[in-house]
Parts: C-alpha cells; sequence; structure tokens
C-alpha cells in the first residue's frame, strides 16, 4: 500500500471520529435542552397554580371583609336577621356569603362574637362592641 493511500485512510478515519463526536455532541445538547425545558414548563405550571391559589385566597379576604363591613353597620338588629343555612350565610333572607363551612354567633350583654371559617381555608373571629 503506498503512503497516499495510507494518508486517505486516516483521513477518512479522522473525519470519521470528527463526524462522531459531533453527533454525541449533538445527543448531548438535545438531552440537557430536554431537561432543561420540561423543568422549566414545571417551574412554569407550578407557579401559575400558586398565583391561582393565591388569588382565590385574596379574594375570599376581601369577601370576608366585605361581610364584616356590613355586620358592623347592621349591628344593632343583626343578631335576629343572620342565618346559616346550607354552606350559605345568609342577612334578612338575602345572600350575604357563600361557601362557608362553620359559623357560629354568641351574644352577651354587650359583645356580638362572630366565627366563621370560608372553604376551609380562612378562618376569623370577630368580636363587636354593641
Amino acid at each position: 500500500m503506498s503512503a497516499n493511500m495510507k494518508m486517505k485512510k486516516l483521513n477518512l478515519l479522522n473525519m470519521n471520529y470528527k463526524k462522531c463526536f459531533s453527533l454525541l455532541e449533538l445527543i448531548i445538547v438535545l438531552f440537557i435542552s430536554s431537561i432543561v425545558i420540561i423543568y422549566t414548563f414545571t417551574f412554569t405550571k407550578e407557579l401559575y397554580q400558586t398565583q391561582s391559589d393565591n388569588q382565590k385566597i385574596a379574594i375570599l379576604k376581601i369577601d370576608l371583609n366585605s361581610t364584616k363591613i356590613i355586620l358592623e353597620r347592621n349591628l344593632p338588629y343583626i343578631s335576629s336577621s343572620l342565618k346559616y343555612n346550607d354552606s350559605t350565610l345568609f342577612i334578612n333572607d338575602v345572600i350575604l356569603l357563600k361557601n362557608v363551612t362553620a359559623f357560629s354567633t354568641k351574644k352577651s350583654s354587650n359583645i356580638f362574637e362572630v366565627n366563621i371559617t370560608l372553604e376551609d381555608k380562612i378562618s376569623q373571629i370577630w368580636k363587636f362592641k354593641l
């Protein structure tokens, strides 16, 4: 075999090694990119879910604060007009608050106490001076 033929074979072998190495690099890059994309989507989904839950809790807090304000404004005759039935709180037979999981009132000589739990997420005790 001549030296020229040996050089050509060595060049072909080197080219094949370069192609194999480039293919291996491409496979590794695709694998790492796939992992990064999957974890990015997972993180984004969890972030969206957390924000959605936080938004729901904020809305529940606003509903509770609105209910508290309504109770404060109608304090003199609230004990007779406030009713709780089927997870709904009524005032004068009008829906005041839905999704109430626990509700109780306690009236003493000069304090009206309301214990309310909304969707098993938020629980508050309000004390009003009569």
